[in-house]
């Protein structure tokens, strides 16, 4: 008996060998599938897997891309619990992956399908629903594709987890309640500071908006809800099985989700290093860490723009360039926060509500770049850095934008007070003006009313000086036609005659006439004669008179008519003065031939 036993024994050892042991479920979340059977696929239908006996599923085999593009996995469940319990199946890669198991209450079998080639507007693809029975072991297979790492030259194993479904709904659900609170923080500050933007246009409460914007599209992107919102194709994957940063996971996807949760990042990078700028007048309080956040800004937008032409278009550069994108995020959110010391120690104007607005926000912005680098890129479900960075900024932020309102509305304020000041200074410039036209149409008034007695002073010197000429030459006439009767009639009285001569010679010499012509002149030139006085003393009456007849231009014959002496003794008399006052004859417009 004994000896039948061990014979049996014996037999049974190389089976058990090859025989897959069954995964066990326990009551925890979440169960690693490490025991499974692969075999490649050569066109094989489901029913071929179920009844075709030659085909070999081998143990714990590795995917080996450059063998086949698609593999059949085997699993071996067993729920030894007294209920069904609803399982996702994720296995990774999860290219495009079919299971096939047996509905509990049809008894028949049924697929799903899950995968990133799929577009599914999921929130994280791969999962593939599947119930399994109470007290019962159940075998599934998985279609996996690995079609697009036909050039790999390495192998890998599959990452396969069994998570209760409920607990995928929690995480679904706390993970909907983080983007959706976060979301409508953000959007109500941002509704705010859009209000408060469109009254008072400034630069800085601008840049802020930008950063919200850029929040909004980080919280989506971190989240996952660009892919339950629209389609999100996948531009490029790619294989690693290192272990690096990827905790396992065997392939990295560059999709439009992580697109623009990159640009996100961007905007908020660029919103940051601006507000920053602006706020603080870096550009004038601190020229030289203005100049690095500029040219660092420039080179990060830059660069990201270069990845992300890469990623779609030639090939996945993403899982590479992770650690450098993070390295350059820490060094400009560094960067950031030492501009703001610098201008809190500096005791610039409002740097220190700035400061406190900014600290917090930017020690969490700085923390998920080092989670990144030091724990892991893509377990970040319970990564709630974001939304705590993105609530904080726009809480703390609400301090140094009530700040700047002040200082807004006290410039504001300050511009009132200055532009009522130049509308007092304007009116007064008015009434001014005004005063000055009415002096000046009273002195046009003045100009004119001089200019009539100055015309009609010029009328009565010119009517003197002509009544003068006219006498003059009518007494020196008479006086020769008493002398030609004098010589014509030698009978009368010398003596009569000679009373009369001398009476018109004395005529001729009138001071009255002189005085009337002086009155005259002076009133249409003032000050002439003493002015001519004062600058030649040294002048005789006669000189004097000689040039007043001068000054007005009148010819010889007049001058001599009233001098009562010939024309040739007026060009000598002329001539004698000029030298005599040392002037050009230049100077003088008088007609010496008449």
């Amino acid at each position: 008996m004994i000896r039948s036993l061990l014979f049996v024994t014996l037999l049974l050892l190389p089976v058990s060998a090859f025989t897959q042991l069954p995964t066990v479920l326990t009551d925890s979340a979440s169960v690693h599938v490490s025991a499974y059977e692969l075999a490649p696929d050569r066109n094989y239908t489901f029913e071929q897997i179920l009844t075709d006996t030659s085909i070999q599923f081998v143990a714990n085999d590795l995917l080996q891309p450059h063998q086949a593009t698609q593999y059949w996995l085997k699993l071996t469940i067993t729920n030894p619990f007294d209920y069904a319990e609803p399982y996702h199946l994720i296995v990774e890669p999860d290219v495009n992956n079919t299971l096939y198991y047996v509905d509990a209450s049809t008894k028949k079998w049924i697929s799903t399908q899950a995968g990133a080639q799929l577009q599914e507007r999921v929130r994280g693809w791969g999962r593939l629903p599947c119930s399994l029975p109470a007290k019962t072991v159940s075998t599934l297979y998985v279609k996996v594709s690995i079609d697009g790492f036909s050039q790999a030259d390495h192998t890998f194993k599959p990452t396969i987890l069994l998570r209760k479904e409920i607990i995928s709904l929690q995480r679904d659900q706390t993970v909907w309640m983080a983007w959706v609170i976060g979301l409508l923080v953000v959007v109500l500050f941002f509704l705010n500071n859009l209000y408060v933007y469109v009254s008072f246009k400034d630069k800085a409460v601008f840049y802020y908006l930008i950063i919200q914007l850029g929040g909004m599209i980080y919280l989506t992107g971190h989240w996952g809800y660009f892919s339950v919102l629209f389609s999100t194709p996948v531009f490029n994957f790619s294989l690693h099985t290192d272990g690096g940063l990827h905790l396992g996971h065997t392939v990295h996807y560059y999709n439009l989700n992580v697109l623009l949760m990159h640009a996100g990042i961007g905007f908020i990078l660029f919103g940051f290093v601006q507000l920053t700028r602006s706020y603080l007048n870096t550009a004038q309080s601190l020229p030289k860490l203005d100049r690095l956040l500029r040219y660092g800004l420039c080179g990060y937008l830059a660069l990201s723009v270069i990845v992300a032409g890469i990623n779609i278009v030639l090939f996945d550069l993403e899982y590479y360039t992770l650690a450098y994108d993070n390295l350059y995020v820490l060094f400009l959110i560094g960067l950031t926060l030492a501009t703001c010391l610098t201008g809190y120690r500096r005791k610039l104007p409002a740097a220190t509500p700035f400061l406190l607005a900014n600290l917090f926000p930017l020690v969490f912005v700085l923390a998920i770049p080092l989670f990144h680098l030091l724990i892991s890129y893509t377990s970040t479900d319970n990564l709630w850095l974001p939304d705590l960075a993105v609530i904080a900024q726009a809480l703390g932020f609400s301090i140094a934008i009530v700040a700047r309102t002040k200082s807004i509305q006290q410039a504001l304020n300050a511009e009132a007070i200055k532009s009522q000041q130049l509308t007092a200074d304007l009116r007064e410039s008015e009434l001014c003006q005004q005063l000055t036209e009415a002096e000046k149409q009273k002195i046009s008034a003045n100009i004119q009313l001089l200019e009539q007695n100055l015309e009609s002073n010029q009328r009565e010197l010119a009517a003197t000086t002509l009544h003068m000429v006219q006498k003059n030459e009518l007494l020196a006439e008479l006086q020769e036609q008493v002398e030609k009767l004098a010589k014509l009639n030698p009978s009368l009285k010398p003596k009569g005659l000679h009373t009369i001569e001398a009476i018109l010679k004395n005529n001729l010499y009138v001071d009255k006439d002189w005085g009337k012509f002086k009155l005259h002149f002076e009133q249409v030139h003032p000050h002439f004669f003493d002015n001519l006085q004062a600058s030649h003393p040294q002048l005789t009456s006669y000189e004097i008179r000689l040039y007043a007849y001068l000054h007005l231009n009148l010819s010889t014959k007049e001058i001599a008519a009233l001098l009562n002496i010939d024309p040739a003794s007026v060009r000598r008399a002329k001539t004698r003065l000029t030298k005599k006052m040392a002037l050009s004859p230049s100077l003088h417009v008088v007609d010496l031939d008449n």
